[in-house]
């Protein structure tokens, strides 16, 4: 199908198959560049985009995505999300409601991300499924083995930070046990 600037619209537009799948089917994008609006001064549509993402993203659906760009785009949106909205609120005027939840999200994205570890070596498979993992009578995910090992070492930065922002080593020692 050739590239276009047409917008997608989820419902509306018919699936492309697999690029759908890996990529999630949930606002990629605007978890992806939440931190730019800040980073722009956009205080106020910072804000509003953080707020959309907590009250219409949901990560528990059955569908295989990319452990890659899931963690790249999606977990590292949410962390950079939390460490940024964490700064703006202790500005004082934006974010003063902002109670953690995008952390809490990107916790529920490393847990769900985790059981494309579940291989001999420790290197992730390259999907995995957000609600089965790599359940073989669950899920189409853990049949393609091949994980390029560069993919596989990007994944240390999002998972570290998630492990030393929640407290929660799991995350951290995963990778670790992939790349060492």
């Amino acid at each position: 199908m050739p590239l276009s600037c047409k917008g997608r619209v989820r419902g509306v537009v018919p699936s492309r198959g697999d690029i759908d799948d890996c990529l999630g089917k949930f606002s990629l994008t605007l978890i992806d560049t939440l931190d730019t609006l800040a980073l722009l001064g956009y205080y106020k549509e910072f804000e509003d985009a953080v707020k959309l993402v907590i009250r219409d993203v949901t990560f528990d659906t059955d569908i295989i995505v990319s452990v890659f760009e899931t963690n790249i785009r999606v977990l590292g949106g949410l962390l950079g999300g939390h460490c940024v909205a964490l700064d703006i609120k202790g500005k004082g005027e934006y974010m003063q409601w902002y109670t953690d939840e995008l952390l809490m999200m990107a916790k529920e994205v490393g847990y769900r991300l985790l059981p494309a570890f579940n291989t001999s070596t420790g290197m992730p498979y390259p999907r995995v499924n957000l609600r089965h993992g790599v359940d073989p009578l669950k899920s189409r995910a853990g049949k393609d083995k091949a994980t390029c090992t560069a993919c596989a070492g990007t994944l240390l930065l999002e998972f570290a930070t998630l492990s030393r922002l929640t407290g929660e080593p799991i995350f951290e020692v995963c990778i670790c046990r992939c790349i060492l």
